[in-house]
C-alpha cells in the first residue's frame, strides 16, 4: 500500500434543458485532495457570480492554509481541515454579501456549496444548503449529507416521509445558503476513506431527477469509468426533465495513506 493517499477525480456540469445559463460551479484541486461544488441563485447572472466567486475564495483561503501548515505531522487531527474548510465558507459567504451591497445587479445572490478536503485517510466534507454528498461503498450509494431545507425540516419532524418528499412543492426552499445572512452555520464532518470508495458531490439539479436508488444504479454500472460515470448522470437527469442546472463530481479512492509506527504513538 502506499504511504500516501492518492484519488481520482471525474466532474461534469450541464446547464440542463430549461434554465438559459449555468449557475452552477466546480473546483477540483487534485493535487492538494479538494473537490468544491456550487449552486447559485439569484437574478440576472447573480447566481453564477455567487457560485463562482464562493468555489475560487474557499479553493484559495483552503491552499493558502495547507501551504502555511505543519498539518501532516499532525494526520489523526481532522480539527484542523475541519476548521479551514469552516473559516473559508464563513469568508466566502462575508465577501459574497459584501459584493451584492456593492452591486445593484447582484443583490440577493446567493449560492450552496459542498466541499470536500482529503486528509490522510479520512475525507473532510462541510456544506451550507442542499448541494448534497454521497458515499458509494461495497456497491451502495448512502447519503453523507443532510439537507439544510425546509423540507429536510419537516422530514425530520416526522410531517411527511422520505418517501413522498420528492412529490413536495417545497423541496428548494433553503434554510442557510452562502450570502443570505452574516451568520453563517457550515455542518463539517470527517468519513474513514477505504480503498475503492467513490465520493459524490452534486447540485440538486441531479439529485431531484435522479433518486437515491438510480444513482446507486448508475454507480453499479458504469464506476469503472469516472468519466463516462459523470456524463451518464447528466444526461439522465436531462432525460427526465434536466429543468435545472447539473453538476456532479466523482471522486475514487485508489490508494490509502498507511499509518507509521510514530503516527500511531502519537495518536494513541
Amino acid at each position: 500500500m502506499s504511504a500516501h493517499t492518492v484519488l481520482e477525480f471525474a466532474s461534469h456540469t450541464d446547464t440542463g434543458l430549461v434554465r438559459s445559463h449555468n449557475e452552477d460551479a466546480i473546483v477540483i484541486c487534485s493535487d492538494i485532495g479538494l473537490a468544491i461544488l456550487a449552486d447559485g441563485m439569484g437574478g440576472y447572472n447573480a447566481g453564477e457570480v455567487a457560485s463562482q466567486m464562493s468555489v475560487d475564495l474557499v479553493r484559495e483561503q483552503i491552499q493558502q492554509k495547507q501551504a502555511g501548515s505543519w498539518m501532516p505531522r499532525l494526520p489523526w487531527q481532522t480539527s484542523i481541515p475541519a476548521k479551514w474548510i469552516n473559516d473559508a465558507i464563513v469568508y466566502a459567504n462575508q465577501k459574497v454579501i459584501e459584493q451584492a451591497n456593492k452591486n445593484p445587479d447582484n443583490f440577493g445572490m446567493g449560492t450552496t456549496i459542498v466541499t470536500a478536503l482529503c486528509h490522510q485517510d479520512k475525507l473532510v466534507v462541510g456544506h451550507v444548503g442542499d448541494s448534497r454528498a454521497y458515499l458509494f461503498r461495497d456497491q451502495y450509494l448512502e447519503q453523507i449529507t443532510r439537507d439544510h431545507s425546509v423540507l429536510q425540516a419537516q422530514i425530520d419532524a416526522g410531517l411527511i416521509s422520505q418517501a413522498d418528499a420528492h412529490l413536495s412543492p417545497i423541496k428548494n426552499l433553503i434554510t442557510r445558503a452562502v450570502g443570505s445572512n452574516d451568520d453563517i452555520e457550515v455542518e463539517v464532518h470527517d468519513h474513514q476513506m477505504r480503498v475503492g470508495d467513490i465520493f459524490v458531490l452534486c447540485s440538486d439539479g441531479l439529485s431531484d431527477m435522479l433518486d437515491q436508488i438510480h444513482l446507486q444504479t448508475v454507480l453499479r454500472e458504469q464506476s469503472n469509468d469516472l468519466d463516462t460515470c459523470c456524463k451518464t448522470l447528466v444526461y439522465l437527469a436531462n432525460r427526465q426533465g434536466g429543468f435545472d442546472n447539473i453538476s456532479v463530481v466523482l471522486i475514487r479512492v485508489k490508494e490509502l495513506h498507511e499509518r507509521g509506527f510514530m503516527e500511531y504513538i502519537f495518536a494513541s
